[in-house]
């Protein structure tokens, strides 16, 4: 894209905006035609322990290098050995099925919570053998959810709970090695820049949309001010998805765009998000700059993922 700058003397400075190879690979995160048919996720859970286990196995010689590593179901009193497995957060006013069937036939109405959390919830370890309650002041149940494959340190106790000493998590994944700089000629390139933009809280009351439009003529190349969005434009601010394709059509038009789901969209909630619907864009959809993503979201510019 090519935009005019006024320059100091008023004669226009043509600027050509750079280009980037880009590729994009969300297809690994993407579901066709897969409906759902009251399955169960246990296999997932199971997926996941198999090879988070693995990669934690391959760490606990260089962690606790003197220790046994023991199943859930092998553990012996106060004897100290090193489990992996799943944690399970047993929440006290997590909604239950059970509850709402109550509800029904209750003449007292129940009581609905404001949130899930209760001074009483614990976490739980669980593998193939079984499951063991975790007990200790070193993992807190607040900072974690259910599903986390972890490797604690520690003893069985008396009570038969699993007393924590230390705890090792697999971190993050190794890092895709950047191409040499020979292939990418950085002394002779010029800097590009990705923007990644996020909370903005769209249809709702915190929503500025004057902040966003000039965020929106900002990286496009244009100042911008109060009497920015033109008047034909107004009415159609109070529809929250409407007031977004309106500014994604002004930055599809100048650069390519990206959008990937969030909590709080309309998307499946659970991971991987699917795209939002393009139909929900229909000025943005037109210009093919602009890709509805999934979440998350894997691509390469120039190489560089």
């Amino acid at each position: 894209m090519k935009v005019d700058v006024e320059m100091g003397g008023g004669s226009p400075k043509l600027l050509e905006r750079k280009q980037a190879v880009y590729r994009n690979l969300d297809e690994r995160y993407e579901i066709h035609g897969e409906t759902y048919k009251g399955q169960q996720y246990s296999h997932i859970y199971f997926t996941r322990l198999h090879y988070m286990r693995n990669l934690l196995y391959s760490l606990v010689p260089k962690w606790k290098p003197n220790l046994p590593v023991n199943t859930v179901l092998g553990l012996e009193e106060e004897k100290e050995c090193i489990i992996v497995g799943t944690i399970y957060k047993h929440m006290k006013l997590k909604p239950s099925i059970l509850d709402e069937y109550s509800k029904e036939r209750s003449k007292v109405p129940l009581v609905k919570p404001h949130n899930f959390v209760h001074p009483d919830d614990h976490l739980i370890l669980e593998d193939e053998s079984g499951r063991v309650k975790l007990a200790g002041s070193l993992l807190d149940p607040s900072a974690f959810v259910t599903g986390i494959v972890v490797a604690l340190h520690g003893k069985e106790t008396s009570e038969g709970k699993f007393f924590v000493l230390d705890m090792l998590e697999a971190g993050l994944p190794p890092q895709i090695e950047q191409p040499p700089s020979s292939n990418l000629n950085f002394a002779a390139a010029e800097d590009k820049y990705v923007v990644f933009v996020s909370g903005l809280s769209i249809g709702s009351s915190t929503f500025n949309p004057l902040q966003f439009q000039l965020l929106v003529d900002h990286i496009t190349g244009h100042l911008g001010d109060e009497n920015t969005i033109a008047p034909r434009d107004q009415s159609t601010l109070t529809e929250p998805i409407k007031e977004l394709d309106i500014l994604l059509n002004q930055l599809a038009a100048a650069m390519p765009v990206d959008i990937m789901p969030g909590p709080s969209d309309p998307a499946n909630f659970s991971l991987p998000q699917q795209p939002l619907n393009r139909c929900l864009f229909p000025g943005a959809s037109a210009y093919n700059t602009f890709i509805s993503c999934t979440n998350p979201h894997q691509f390469e510019l120039d190489d560089i993922q």
